[in-house]
């Protein structure tokens, strides 16, 4: 009878189980909306799931179920318990959220911006539901206290990466914990986006970049660092100038490695305003400013030209200190030019003439020699000319050389007025040249045949006296 008896029952926690191991992974569309219920109907599937596996070991210890019965038992209990824990984790993490607490700008002596973001890393679960299921979580192999593998980089407006490195590797960061790290940017900003990558998820948060004031700076951004300048001529840098500071800063400029003869000056670039000291402030963070150097007409032999002069501009406080520096270069070149003298721009003559112009002077007015000089020359169609020399070699300051340019027309030219422009262009070193373009006009007039001149006279003549004949003729009639 007891044997009996413990059958029904065996049948009866067999048929239970099954329908419930049928009804327990049935879909539900609105666990993902509320997620606690969807945890409590895993706890229950759980709880039934492990009591299910001990009644099937005490059974296993009758010799009532076959060990791969009981196997079958502690699989789907370890597969409930597994399936408690993902809706557990995303209870708890149900919106995990990085907090970015603090992120400053900061110069360095040499120039190079830095960033520095303090992060903290926050769950999105209640504190209530966390302290709930705190003591189940104690035994589990997964931690939801704290965040591994999080990446944070900084991205322009554009989203495209400009911090070093591109992108910070966090191992694990635990919760309510904080955090900092310090990018170098790659490019100077004042708005960035943070990225931060955690799992599956990545979240972009536009920020401003707020300068840290506690250094007293003065960043200075050239908008070139090297200029090429003739000796008479004045070159100008325009300097975006930014600073660091919480308190009101006078400075003064200073020069250095310029030779003597050159003369400089700042000055306001909006206004053109010379300025004898820059002030900045907590309210007047940027300035642009202009640095002007001029180069005298005549350096005599203190300077060697085409030979770069670095130099530097160094911003300096009320006590002697530097607060800014930027390093620039200077390269003086002596004057090079050549001018073209023209003493006849007009001809006229018949089609079968050439034109010729000889009154033609080529000649360098400048400090430098000119080499591989040549004629540029623009004709009608189908016109033919000759130069004469067709290139000069070299020609040294202040030397002059004639120039004779001989134009042969078409065959079937015909009568007006024609432009003839012509120039001539050369090198020195690295630099071309070209003299102001000069424009001959050349009249063309159509050759008269002396036999037919006189014929049309005698014609002409015959006329008169016929008819002046026939007048009379009828006068007396």
């Amino acid at each position: 009878m007891k044997t009996i008896y413990t059958f029904i029952l065996f049948m009866l926690f067999m048929l239970i189980t099954n329908l419930f191991a049928f009804t327990q992974h049935q879909y539900n569309p609105n666990d993902e909306r509320f997620r606690i219920l969807a945890l409590e109907r895993a706890r229950i599937v759980l709880e039934q799931s492990e009591r299910n596996w001990q009644n099937a070991k005490e059974l296993f210890d009758q010799d009532m179920i076959s060990r791969d019965e009981l196997l079958r038992f502690e699989l789907q209990y370890r597969h409930d318990r597994i399936n408690y824990e993902q809706f557990l984790l995303s209870v708890i993490f149900d919106k995990p959220h990085i907090i970015i607490e603090q992120a400053d700008k900061i110069t360095a002596d040499n120039g190079e911006v830095f960033v520095e973001i303090r992060i903290k890393s926050s769950s999105g679960g209640s504190v209530g539901i966390e302290e709930f299921v705190l003591e189940d979580m104690l035994g589990s192999r997964v931690s939801m206290m704290e965040m591994f593998n999080l990446f944070v980089s900084i991205k322009d407006l554009n989203r495209n990466i400009i911090s070093q490195p591109f992108e910070y590797h966090i191992r694990s960061l635990p919760d309510n914990t904080s955090y900092t790290m310090r990018f170098r940017l790659l490019r100077d900003v004042d708005a960035a986006i943070v990225s931060t990558n955690f799992g599956d998820r990545i979240t972009e948060r536009q920020i401003y970049l707020p300068r840290r004031h506690d250094s007293n700076l003065i960043m200075i951004r050239p908008d070139i660092y090297a200029q090429e300048i003739e000796n008479g001529q004045m070159a100008t840098f325009r300097l975006a100038m930014e600073y660091f500071g919480d308190t009101r800063l006078t400075l003064t400029a200073q020069i250095s490695g310029l030779p003597e003869i050159f003369t400089w000056d700042i000055h306001n670039l909006p206004n053109q305003v010379t300025l004898s000291r820059l002030v900045f402030s907590p309210a007047e963070t940027h300035q642009n400013i202009g640095l002007r150097i001029r180069v005298p007409e005549r350096v005599g032999d203190n300077i060697e030209f085409d030979k770069p002069i670095p130099f530097s501009l160094t911003l300096r406080n009320a006590q002697n200190e530097i607060a800014g520096i930027t390093e620039l270069q200077i390269v003086p070149t002596g004057r090079v030019n050549m001018r073209l003298t023209v003493n006849n721009l007009f001809w006229r003559g018949n089609d079968t003439e050439e034109i010729h112009f000889a009154q033609i002077r080529l000649e360098n007015d400048g400090m430098q020699p000119i080499t591989n000089i040549a004629t540029d020359i623009f004709l009608p169609a189908e016109w033919d000319y000759t130069v004469s020399p067709q290139r000069i070699e070299i020609l040294n300051p202040g030397e002059r050389v004639p120039i004779e340019l001989t134009v042969r027309m078409n065959r079937n030219v015909m009568p007006g007025i024609y432009q003839i422009r012509f120039r001539m262009t050369g090198n020195h070193i690295n630099r071309n040249l070209q003299t102001p373009e000069v424009e001959f006009r050349a009249e063309v007039v159509k050759k008269t045949n002396a036999f037919i001149i006189v014929l049309s006279v005698i014609l002409s003549l015959a006329l008169i006296v016929g008819t002046i004949w026939f007048i009379m003729k009828i006068s007396r009639n």
